[in-house]
């Protein structure tokens, strides 16, 4: 696979492939941790590694996917300015604000989910307001089908689901507040039409996998989840005065991505309060939701410290701006009493040039982001999962110790699935736990030769590997992430030793910064 890839955009490619190709193919192999649909989409286009393996093996699928998901976002983007009103060649400043952003580039090109969730985001943000502005139903039941395949693509959009319901609910009652016999069925029947379909996507994955696994909610509970590996890194319980820290680093990040985002908040507040017109605080409100939850859960050491979790920054920081600088003509709300409508229309006119200099003022301050998150992204102490592969692909000159290692990555994955491979030892016959081994997995010639986590019968033939058809056992290094290692748990020493019934074979010392030292060991026939 490509060796700037994010470990998570390869895993995906791994997880759609071993539903369609492991030894044992079924559609739970998508697991139950984290959310479906970013593996899913990628089905269509795994068969076809039989006509270019590189894209599975190198990835290739992932980006693809992660690109056209990027350009429909920006195309959602567009479509929101030119709904508000805002000119075509400002639109396309903006546009171009958030597709040459240095992350949105990264995310773009790099397999992960980021791409998905910014374009439903921006597709639910959309249809929303369209409901704002028409109070038609169509649009509402749009804004909850997108709210549904947000939550398939990432949980973080539980956060915009509760954003969207506040707004739906406040909206629907000022519309409805003067029906004093049925505003409140009217409110609740507008509120469940937006999120009936999140609920259902809730509620139904739950269930699946609590059926299949006896886990409603794995992102928590499994030993994989992120709540384990967080554990494992050593993020957890990290007191009052860390967490402040911790916070200040979040703020440090976002101003990186986005710096005069407090300006272009005041400015987008001062535009709306002035209109005396709230209609267009959904996209905001849902957006930071979602901005405002991934804070607080990176503040507090529930996720992994990775500048990608504060990527929604800049489709808010455009939409704010696309919000400041829209005309008021265009922004006539429902909830606006007709004098008050009557006024905005006179004064369009004279506030013509104050919107000019809103404008140049937003997009210069929106401009400021690209060089910002530029050195953001190459900068290893805020990007420190992508920056020295981006150096090492970047530098012109000779490179560093730390952008040689990370531009090695996957590199031993590869030479351990090619070794195997040579070896032919038979389907069924290595034993892997796939949670790390993913990308020995799709690097090899024939995957049906690994018994995976995925794999129905793998419980039983970890339990006792001798009664089986496997001869080899793969095992990573027994700490960090190694610790949650299917094989590692149970036996804690086979890694050391051989746990007492295998034979080390070989070592492949990790040439890259992933640091996993893969040892394969051989079965010792039972006397």
């Amino acid at each position: 696979m490509a060796n700037d890839l994010a470990n998570d955009g390869v895993s995906r490619v791994a997880t759609a492939n071993r539903i369609l190709f492991s030894r044992d193919p079924h559609l739970a192999a998508v697991g139950f941790v984290w959310s479906p649909l970013p593996n899913l989409v990628l089905l269509p286009l795994i068969p076809f590694k039989f006509l270019w393996p590189p894209l599975v093996q190198s990835a290739f699928a992932g980006s693809i996917v992660s690109s056209v998901f990027m350009a429909g976002a920006a195309w959602q983007l567009v479509a929101f300015l030119r709904e508000i009103g805002v000119k075509r060649s400002v639109r396309g400043v903006l546009t171009l604000c958030f597709a040459l952003h240095p992350l949105i580039v990264l995310y773009a090109a790099n397999s992960m989910s980021e791409a998905q969730f910014i374009f439903f985001l921006l597709f639910v943000a959309r249809y929303l307001t369209r409901w704002i502005f028409t109070g038609a139903s169509a649009p509402l039941a749009v804004t909850g089908f997108g709210l549904g395949l947000a939550y398939l693509t990432r949980y973080e959009a539980a956060a915009g689901a509760v954003a969207v319901l506040m707004v739906v609910a406040i909206v629907s009652y000022v519309r409805t507040k003067s029906n004093r016999s049925n505003w409140l069925s009217l409110v609740l029947c507008d509120c469940l039409i937006a999120l009936t379909p999140f609920v259902t996507a809730f509620v139904l994955w739950a269930l699946v996998s609590w059926l299949l696994t006896g886990m409603p909610f794995q992102q928590f509970s499994s030993v994989y989840g992120n709540a384990a590996q967080v554990r494992a890194e050593g993020l957890v319980d990290l007191g009052i005065p860390q967490e402040i820290a911790t916070a200040h680093q979040g703020v440090i990040w976002m101003l990186a991505l986005a710096p005069f985002l407090p300006v272009i908040a005041l400015i987008c507040a001062i535009r709306l309060i002035s209109r005396r017109d709230a209609g267009l605080l959904g996209p905001v409100v849902v957006l930071g939701a979602v901005v405002t939850f991934m804070f607080i859960a990176f503040a507090l050491g529930m996720t992994p410290r990775f500048l990608r979790y504060f990527i929604v920054v800049i489709p808010l920081a455009i939409v704010m701006v696309g919000i400041a600088i829209a005309p008021t003509r265009n922004l006539t709300l429902s909830l606006q009493p007709a004098q008050h409508r009557k006024r905005f229309r006179r004064s369009a006119q004279a506030r013509s040039s104050h919107r000019g200099v809103v404008a140049a003022i937003s997009v210069l301050a929106l401009a400021a982001g690209l060089p910002t998150g530029a050195l953001a992204v190459l900068s290893p102490t805020i990007n420190q999962s992508d920056a020295y592969p981006l150096q090492a692909l970047l530098s012109r000159a000779p490179l560093t110790h730390e952008q040689q290692l990370a531009s090695k990555r996957w590199i031993t994955d590869r030479a351990v699935a090619t070794y195997i491979d040579a070896m032919h030892p038979g389907r069924g016959s290595v034993l892997i736990d796939d949670f790390l081994g993913f990308g020995i997995v799709i690097g090899s010639d024939n995957g049906d030769q690994f018994v995976i986590t995925s794999d129905r019968d793998f419980q039983p033939i970890l339990a006792d590997p001798e009664q089986s058809t496997v001869r080899y056992v793969l095992v990573p290094p027994n700490r960090d992430l190694g610790l949650l290692d299917a094989v590692n748990r149970a036996y804690p020493s086979m890694y050391e030793n051989g746990a007492g019934f295998a034979t080390l074979v070989k070592q492949f010392d990790d040439v890259s910064d992933l640091g996993t030292n893969w040892r394969l060991y051989r079965l010792t026939p039972a006397r």
